[in-house]
């Protein structure tokens, strides 16, 4: 079930981050042709690009997998008779540490839902989104991995 998961993730964000990277792109390619050959800058252009590469950025981080410690792995819970014990621990304590986190995006996010970037005229609050977005989601990739794991027994990446 998280290989569906995971590939849907990776297909949906993949496309996603894709679009935004040519989005920049353009976008850049418009401002620099406009500053330089008819002297004419859009002041939102700056503004806007910030949020195109927080977007960006937050995808590409959704399509790949966790840093992990392979020897650690290898080591401690492929060859541990309760390897499968400690992984789930580890799952816990993972889900807790993004729920904390995104309490704490959440907090930003009404700390900032009042301010305005000066250009664009949105609030300083939508740069917050896409980061409780991306610990929302893996935290579901999380429990889907622990299930997995307390069915099955077998330690695997995550």
């Amino acid at each position: 079930m998280i290989e569906k998961y995971e590939r849907f993730i990776n297909k949906l964000f993949l496309f996603l981050g894709s679009s935004v990277f040519i989005l920049i792109i353009l976008m850049t390619f418009v401002q620099v042709i406009t500053r330089y050959l008819i002297n004419i800058s859009f002041p939102w252009a700056e503004e806007f690009l910030r949020f195109c590469y927080t977007y960006m950025i937050l995808f590409g981080i959704l399509t790949t997998f966790q840093i992990q410690v392979p020897l650690l792995r290898i080591i401690i819970f492929e060859r541990f008779r309760y390897g499968w014990l400690l992984s789930s621990i580890l799952y816990l304590i993972m889900i807790f540490c993004l729920l904390v986190l995104i309490k704490g995006g959440i907090k930003l996010y009404l700390m900032n839902l009042n301010s305005y970037y000066s250009a664009f005229k949105v609030s300083i609050s939508l740069v917050y989104i896409p980061f409780i977005l991306c610990l929302s989601l893996e935290i579901i990739r999380i429990i889907i991995a622990f299930i997995s794991l307390t069915k099955t027994k077998k330690v695997r990446e995550l």
